[in-house]
């Protein structure tokens, strides 16, 4: 969801209470004559402002009446929600603090402080805040809604489901809080439910945008037929076609729909829409279409285009690495680390194409680079720990794969390549890393059915257990989800030559021997 939408939510959410605060204020002067007069003069004159919408004059007069009166809450509180509408969250969720430790039970400025917070990105605060008002008042229904949004941002998506689904007329009034409702639908393999939900947004008054959001949330979910619907459903007067023709080339090309996509894109740049985005995914098409010069050619207008546009360079290493030009690679890896220093997914990528040329002492001090950079991201911690394991330091990579289940439980990668490391130690060290493996890679299927290289390793060792149904079926399940894996196919012919099933076990021979031979596999994207 941009930032546009959800800052205007976020304070729709709230329904910014100036009026409110005016009142409070107004009470708390009938209520103590003590208070500060001049104090209340210049907070009346700052609400006037922000009621006519000056935002800066009310900032002003509002600034003079806290300076008099540091103490009055609800001079604080409003000063916060006018700092709040111009998008100074740090200050105004600092505001809301200090009026609520003098007014704990004021659930409207704890609702407020609770949409900073969200919009701040520190959801479990946002959570802590919310699960107050709703235990003083179960019914607030603003309250119930954000909690979902909060739920759905922390990955709580059975919480977020239930938050949203009990609002259900606040949630249908933002497309931003239908499509929460429907990602956490999918998440929880509740998939009619999320295509039910995002259906209406096809007649949200919101118009174009919100079907667009929610054709979003469908590709992203791969309901591709789903996010297809969505986008016909555009009435052919919607005056940007370019952006809605891009939007279906790019469900088109998450599809497998690699020559459809192309042919959308090469009409919009026939017409005259030429811009990065465009030539970008015109050259993944024609890299999964196997046309590497084109390719290459494509990805170099988007940098011509935008050259200060990370994406560009990220993703021509991204072409080099599939077609196997790792030097090339690493010239652009090292230019792309060079251009943008502070990026960490910039090193991270370069440690992927030192890894695949073996300088894995490079790739070390460029994963660590990039959790110096961001710590926060899970992929420079799995990336460090299997440049750690490939250069021989297994005590290391071990101590890394442990960190990187503790803080990202929910990554399912870093159970699969732990349960890797661990097989290969099995088989010259403590036959007990084979039973942990096996517990991580079921564990890992418990978060994510549809990982390949679970099933595989899964398979594996239920061949090696004699284990043959039990071998097949994730076996099986391996080379459905990725055909292009070679020892997959290689592994389900054994199990069909020790099931006596030679035809099938002929034919994934054939199949193993076609794709060693073939080009390697390529890195996921866009």
């Amino acid at each position: 969801m941009n930032d546009e939408w959800w800052m205007r939510f976020s304070l729709q959410l709230v329904g910014i209470g100036l009026s409110a605060c005016l009142c409070v204020s107004a009470c708390a002067q009938a209520a103590a004559p003590h208070v500060n007069h001049d104090a209340a003069a210049h907070a009346e004159q700052g609400l006037e402002f922000a009621r006519v919408g000056d935002l800066n004059r009310a900032e002003t007069e509002l600034r003079k009446a806290v300076a008099l009166a540091p103490s009055d809450p609800a001079i604080l509180a409003a000063l916060g929600t006018v700092l709040a509408q111009k998008q100074n969250l740090s200050e105004s969720t600092e505001l809301f603090k200090r009026a609520l430790r003098i007014t704990p039970d004021n659930l409207t400025v704890r609702r407020y402080l609770a949409a900073n917070l969200w919009q701040l990105h520190l959801y479990p605060e946002a959570k802590d805040h919310l699960q107050i008002i709703l235990q003083r008042k179960p019914d607030d229904k603003p309250a119930q809604l954000l909690l979902g949004m909060v739920s759905e941002n922390m990955g709580d998506y059975s919480a977020a489901a239930r938050m949203l689904a009990a609002v259900p007329e606040e949630t249908r009034q933002q497309p931003e809080s239908i499509a929460a409702l429907a990602r956490s639908y999918y998440h929880l393999r509740q998939t009619e439910k999320a295509r039910v939900t995002l259906a209406q947004l096809a007649t949200h008054p919101a118009g174009p945008q919100a079907v667009l959001l929610g054709a979003r949330i469908a590709d992203e979910m791969q309901d591709y037929p789903t996010a297809e619907k969505l986008l016909a459903s555009i009435p052919a007067g919607f005056p940007d076609q370019a952006r809605l023709q891009y939007s279906v080339a790019l469900v088109e090309y998450h599809a497998g729909k690699f020559d459809q996509s192309r042919s959308i894109l090469e009409t919009l740049i026939a017409s005259g829409n030429k811009n990065a985005a465009i030539f970008n995914l015109l050259g993944w098409c024609y890299q999964k279409l196997g046309h590497p010069k084109e390719a290459l050619q494509s990805i170099g207008e988007s940098i011509a285009l935008a050259p200060a546009e990370e994406a560009n360079y990220l993703d021509l290493t991204r072409i080099l690495l599939a077609q196997r030009a790792l030097p090339a690679a690493l010239r652009t890896a090292n230019r792309t680390t060079g251009n943008f220093p502070t990026s960490a997914t910039a090193f991270e990528l370069r440690g992927q194409v030192e890894i695949g040329m073996g300088q894995f002492t490079d790739a070390i001090r460029s994963y660590t680079q990039a959790t110096q950079l961001d710590s926060s991201r899970p992929d420079g911690i799995l990336g460090l720990a299997e440049a750690q394991f490939a250069a021989g330091m297994t005590t290391e990579a071990v101590a890394n794969f442990e960190t990187g289940i503790k803080r990202f439980p929910r990554d399912p990668r870093f159970k699969v390549q732990y349960a890797a490391v661990l097989l290969k130690q099995s088989e010259t060290g403590d036959p007990a890393d084979e039973t942990k493996a096996e517990q991580l890679l079921r564990s890992a299927l418990a978060l994510d059915p549809s990982l390949p290289d679970a099933h595989y390793q899964l398979g594996n060792l239920a061949l090696k257990k004699d284990r043959m149904l039990e071998a097949q079926q994730h076996l099986e399940q391996a080379v459905k989800l990725d055909p292009q894996n070679a020892a997959a196919h290689f592994a389900l012919a054994r199990v069909y030559r020790r099931l006596g099933r030679g035809p099938q076990a002929a034919n994934e021979m054939k199949l193993f021997e076609r794709l060693t031979h073939a080009e390697p596999q390529e890195p996921p994207h866009p």
